[in-house]
């Protein structure tokens, strides 16, 4: 993947997925660019995995919602912000893949 889209990305929302999570993140940024992870309040410790994974990678973006909203509220979360950075279209995937 080498164009990063200012009109179209994945939003993944994720609660306590365990290490599937990983795998889906990176499949979908194997095609894909950006890729927007919302973490919904995970107590597994995926969203400091996640977070360390998009240092690594500009193209990857977590959000941290501080407590579980439920898969709704983390979409909207991510609408919310995708919409105010210019974005016009989401794609949702779910954590396990």
């Amino acid at each position: 993947m080498s164009a990063v889209s200012t009109t179209h990305l994945v939003l993944i929302p994720s609660y306590n997925p365990g290490e599937k999570v990983y795998e889906t993140v990176r499949g979908a940024r194997a095609f894909w660019a950006p890729v927007w992870v919302v973490v919904d309040g995970s107590t597994d410790g995926s969203a400091e995995r996640l977070k360390a994974m998009a240092r690594d990678d500009p193209a990857l973006r977590v959000l941290v919602l501080p407590r579980n909203q439920g898969k709704g509220a983390a979409v909207l979360h991510g609408l919310k912000i995708a919409a105010a950075a210019g974005y016009t279209h989401v794609l949702t995937m779910d954590s396990d893949g």
